[in-house]
């Protein structure tokens, strides 16, 4: 867990290059870029109590990703989703590294449009979703921060995972 101002400056320090970079990928503008990435950074000043060190640098890159991809929703033009950055990117050597390459790409595609799914069927489902199973929030700091029951994040949850088994289970299965 993150608990310290010097900690969270040094995270900052460590991951505002990258977060600015992904941001930019998606927007490609500088400025935009720029108040995306404040706005990530807040987000996890405010949650940097729930946020285990070793997965910040993953929450940092959902969080900019899904905020840039909401400014390009409410005005803006996405020109590029995150597909071409370095951290998610791996060169195989192999010589079945093409086939896993592309194992991995039709997952990752198959898992971005779930979530986009997810999003545009219920925000609040999704953010729900997103916080305890990716980034493993537990559900009572996540009902505190919504102000709703812990019964309430349950419910949300199990939407989720209805929806997303009935919506998408016959793709997951044909990969």
């Amino acid at each position: 867990m993150l608990n310290t101002n010097e900690k969270f400056q040094e995270i900052y320090e460590r991951y505002k290059n990258l977060i600015l970079k992904i941001a930019y990928d998606i927007t490609r503008d500088y400025h935009l870029s720029q108040d995306i990435c404040q706005k990530t950074f807040e987000k996890l000043y405010g949650y940097q109590d729930h946020v285990e060190e070793e997965r910040v640098k993953s929450w940092l890159v959902v969080v900019a990703a899904n905020e840039a991809r909401d400014c390009c929703r409410k005005g803006g033009s996405c020109s590029v989703l995150l597909s071409g950055t370095a951290e998610l990117d791996c060169i195989m050597e192999h010589e079945n590294c093409i086939e896993l390459r592309i194992d991995r790409e039709a997952r990752r595609e198959l898992l971005g449009r779930m979530m986009e799914g997810l999003r545009q069927k219920n925000q609040n489902w999704y953010e729900v979703f997103m916080l305890a199973e990716y980034l493993e929030v537990p559900r009572k700091v996540i009902a505190k921060q919504r102000s709703v029951s812990l019964s309430t994040i349950d419910v949300y949850l199990r939407k989720a995972k209805s929806w997303l088994n009935a919506h998408y289970q016959s793709d997951y299965k044909n990969l």
